[in-house]
């Protein structure tokens, strides 16, 4: 009896033991099943409902893995969905949540952004790609909604900046100087899309936005 308990042992300790290294699988599972049947002691034979009970996480075990196994094809599905959504939207202008601002050389920049609130004074701080402030301007009293501000490309003393990316931050204040909410917005004509990623970016000139940002979309005018 002693050599029938240790061997046992031994089967079920080196069932446990392939059941640690790996995922579990239902064919794992059903083996260390069996082996705890041919094994188990005949003057002490596993209880009915202790068998039963086995029996069900087994069952269970085979559902969880074909639901994992459906929802890793709809997360495929979906990858793809969005990767085609994302191409669909080549030369259509869209907007996003953001502070970026695309210069190229010579022309000027459009800055949109979204107030709370009327503003009795709006204005806009520019960044250059070091963090660095290159230029304050003023836009006056503004509606509550969406804005656009005209930059044109120039510092503070009236210099040329070079072509690139730069950041703005908006301050608006009422009649009585009170703080109103405001937030950038990014918006432009997309030019190409990178699917190399957990998600698709979106290029609008040299600015690259995530898919998930976007917030409206329209043809381009």
């Amino acid at each position: 009896m002693a050599i029938q308990n240790v061997a046992a042992t031994t089967s079920q300790t080196t069932a446990a033991k392939a059941l640690t290294d790996k995922t579990v699988t239902q064919g794992d599972f059903l083996k260390l099943l069996i082996a705890q049947l041919q094994n188990q002691d005949p003057m002490k034979p596993m209880d009915n409902q202790e068998f039963a009970a086995q029996l069900a996480q087994f069952n269970s075990l085979g559902q969880l893995i074909e639901i994992n196994s459906k929802l890793g094809s709809l997360q495929t599905g979906q990858g793809s969905t969005n990767q085609y959504n994302a191409a669909s939207l080549i030369g259509k202008e869209v907007s996003s949540t953001g502070n970026q601002i695309g210069l190229v050389a010579g022309s000027p920049a459009t800055i949109n952004y979204q107030l709370g609130a009327n503003a009795a004074q709006v204005v806009t701080s520019i960044f250059n790609g070091a963090g660095e402030l290159v230029r304050q301007v003023g836009a006056g009293a503004r509606s509550a909604g969406d804005q656009t501000i005209i930059w044109n490309g120039k510092d503070g003393a009236g210099n040329s900046l070079p072509a690139g990316e730069y950041s703005f931050a908006i301050t608006a204040v009422d009649l009585a100087g009170n703080k109103i909410p405001a937030s950038g917005k990014t918006q432009g004509v997309v030019t190409g899309v990178k699917l190399d990623g957990a998600e698709p970016i979106l290029e609008i000139g040299t600015l690259k936005v995530p898919l998930s940002a976007v917030t409206a979309v329209r043809s381009a005018h």
